[in-house]
């Protein structure tokens, strides 16, 4: 029988993830007390004017494809479409490159919009 070595993992797993959490805290807190957060005055109810209105950064790419597309093509079909590519990434080829290929398209494709609705 031959002797397989141990080696030990979770105290360094542990500690690893304990120093990037540490290190994405400080970035924050450093970035929070040099930048103000861009908010504007308290909402009026009676007079917020409609083409100004911007959805939740999440769903800023879908707001986009909103205003050029058909809405049920835009808030549903293609949605759900890249939601299930993205699942079944994994199990769609046997070789790991296709899969990363179009997990990073469909990222690449939902950061663009998501910055062309921020920008527009």
């Amino acid at each position: 029988m031959s002797k397989t070595k141990l080696i030990r993992a979770v105290p360094n797993l542990v500690r690893k993830e304990l120093i990037a959490l540490l290190l994405a805290c400080a970035i924050l807190a450093l970035f929070s007390a040099l930048f103000d957060a861009p908010m504007e005055g308290p909402a009026d109810p009676k007079g917020v004017p409609t083409e100004n209105v911007k959805a939740p950064w999440i769903f800023v790419g879908i707001q986009q494809m909103l205003k050029t597309l058909p809405p049920e093509l835009a808030g549903i079909v293609i949605p759900l479409i890249s939601l299930i590519m993205l699942t079944l990434s994994p199990f769609m080829f046997h070789q790991r490159k296709p899969s990363y290929v179009m997990f990073f398209g469909i990222l690449g494709v939902a950061s663009a919009l998501t910055l062309w609705g921020y920008l527009n």
